[in-house]
């Protein structure tokens, strides 16, 4: 058997070695990743943008804020005809946060609030909001669109994951968060219009299915807090769609402007009817019985409404104390957040958990 010499096969790979063709490799295998990075930054910039926005509120319980700068596809989304669902909702999302690579979910949860609206001593108008739910994660959004008007709003994060325990920490949960631009549950715009959901608990809200485009309940508040400056001009755009039920509960809206017109907006078979407010809870206040949104929104309605009549509401500070009155702290479902909105600046002040101790402030413009 003839044996090749040793020495011509190192030959053979002398000029070679083989670690060469290794490093060749993971350069190549470097420079697609690379390529790959660059492409998603490109692909994901207006996400990102968003997602480097996103920071902790020492509030006393996990609170975020968010900011937006540009209508994130939202009128995109409104000629596309909006959405008769959250899921529908879901599905648009998905398209632009995620790209389609996973899905989106939103659903508006179920909710006990009070709202209420007075002037103060020096002719500003003042708005009070509790929200009432349980394990909730506070998402406040700055929104600063090209066209229309910012606006400071609240989200609820759980209504976006499903779950108490996600915070919108970690690059996907941030992505997520991007959705409570779509989700808000109540707000306030630099023209000083606040709105804001309410569960009614008696009836059922209808689900109409006319020839007009179709907004849900929270991207109905997203359409009035950009676009509306008055209570008549959030009235006008509202009968332009079909507005339906999140979550599958029934909702009322409660709108008020920077003039002090105030009505809650309920809606029926043939479209809705606006009722001046001052005070908003549980229950159809165009029906008129205090009873039928249980015993806790009758409650807090009587507090509020004794409070208007007696006069002794007149500054933020006052309104401060009568939301915390009327504040849950034992039921199943407990106050998450409490806002007081001055709507001639507009400056908001928020209340996290039920803590009135201490209150975190935002202006609408940074």
């Amino acid at each position: 058997m003839k044996i090749r010499p040793y020495n011509k096969l190192y030959s053979a790979y002398r000029g070679k070695p083989q670690w060469k063709g290794s490093v060749r490799i993971a350069a190549a295998a470097a420079a697609v990743l690379l390529l790959l990075l660059v492409a998603a930054a490109i692909v994901f910039r207006r996400e990102l943008a968003v997602a480097g926005t996103i920071r902790p509120l020492d509030q006393g319980l996990p609170a975020y804020f968010m900011e937006v700068k540009g209508d994130y596809y939202f009128e995109e989304f409104l000629a596309q005809g909006g959405a008769s669902s959250d899921g529908e909702v879901s599905a648009f999302l998905s398209g632009k946060i995620s790209k389609g690579f996973y899905r989106v979910p939103v659903e508006a949860g179920r909710k006990g609030c009070s709202v209420l609206s007075v002037w103060n001593e020096g002719s500003i108008h003042l708005w009070g909001r509790n929200y009432d739910w349980t394990g909730s994660v506070p998402v406040i959004v700055r929104h600063i669109p090209e066209e229309g008007y910012a606006s400071l709003s609240t989200c609820d994060f759980q209504n976006i994951t499903g779950s108490a325990e996600a915070l919108p920490e970690g690059m996907v949960n941030k992505l997520l968060a991007i959705a409570a631009l779509y989700v808000p549950l109540d707000g306030v715009n630099d023209a000083g219009l606040c709105v804001a959901d309410l569960e009614v608990n008696e009836g059922g809200m209808p689900d109409p299915d006319t020839e007009k485009p179709d907004l849900t309940i929270t991207t109905a508040i997203r359409l009035l807090l950009d676009k509306a400056a008055s209570v008549d001009e959030a009235l006008d755009l509202l009968r332009q769609y079909d507005i339906h039920p999140s979550g599958g509960i029934s909702h009322h809206l409660a709108v008020s402007d920077a003039k002090g017109n105030s009505v809650v907006v309920e809606f029926t078979r043939t479209g809705f009817t606006a009722v001046p407010a001052e005070a908003v809870t549980n229950f159809n206040m165009l029906a008129g019985d205090t009873a039928a949104g249980g015993e806790s929104a009758r409650k807090c309605y009587e507090i509020l409404t004794a409070r208007l009549e007696q006069g002794v509401i007149t500054n933020t500070e006052q309104v401060r104390d009568a939301m915390q009155e009327v504040s849950q702290t034992d039921s199943t479902w407990t106050t998450q957040w409490s806002i007081v909105y001055d709507q001639s600046h507009p400056y908001v002040t928020w209340y996290f958990g039920g803590d009135f101790t201490q209150g975190g402030s935002l202006s609408i413009l940074p």
